[in-house]
């Protein structure tokens, strides 16, 4: 398949001399553990219902919202790279797949803003990864979203390790869907580095996505 999901991600350096949060980038860069981590629970009623209409695989479909709710807010495109603070013009989602031995694997999927194409693509690579093809050892790009998919049970806190290299990645956490009274709902961890990412671009993160998830026929639409 060809088409605008290939364009890759281009960044460009923020000027620190002008960047409004220069204080807390300098301050939270050099703490021993910048990341900070926290669940909220979404509410994934109408998502469901119409990912079972429509014969969708709720993981991926849900990924495509979260990714295309990170992209909307620039500070989850922000990355520290070679040491030099940037901004993506677009980032991509990469998953964690099971191969048919429950050994870990990843696929790096594709985000264009067109779903029909990216999700597509995107379950093809996650097909390969669970077959044990496209995995590298090489360095992760910095122009990625983590979003790992735990579906064997629910939680209120998850936290992952992290190298330095992979720090000001964000990394989401999806776990066992749960009924709450007549809704369905889902926790969703959310990683980030303090140096790049406050409280307030998470609440911004959370409020897309979850509008997303109560109106996906316009979302998946747009």
């Amino acid at each position: 398949m060809s088409g605008r999901h290939e364009e890759p991600p281009v960044c460009r350096a923020i000027d620190l001399a002008t960047y409004p949060r220069r204080r807390h980038y300098d301050y939270f860069r050099a703490f021993d553990v910048p990341v900070n981590s926290r669940t909220v629970q979404i509410d994934i009623t109408r998502l469901r219902r119409h990912v079972s209409a429509q014969g969708l695989r709720f993981f991926v479909t849900l990924s495509f919202l979260l990714t295309r709710a990170a992209n909307e807010i620039p500070e989850l495109r922000h990355r520290i790279e070679d040491e030099i603070l940037v901004e993506f013009d677009k980032v991509l989602p990469s998953f964690t797949v099971l191969d048919h031995e429950n050994v870990l694997n990843f696929a790096k999927g594709v985000y264009s803003g067109c779903f029909t194409t990216d999700y597509a693509v995107n379950i093809d690579r996650i097909e390969r990864a669970k077959r044990g093809l496209d995995q590298s050892d090489a360095p992760e790009r910095q122009c990625q979203i983590f979003i790992t998919n735990v579906p064997w049970f629910s939680f209120t806190s998850i936290h992952h390790p992290y190298s330095r290299h992979n720090a000001s990645i964000p990394l989401f956490s999806v776990g066992k869907v749960y009924e709450e009274g007549s809704k369905a709902k889902v926790p969703l961890g959310l990683q980030s580095n303090h140096a790049l990412v406050d409280g307030y671009h998470i609440g911004r993160f959370v409020e897309l996505f979850t509008a997303f998830c109560a109106d996906p026929e316009s979302a998946l639409r747009a």
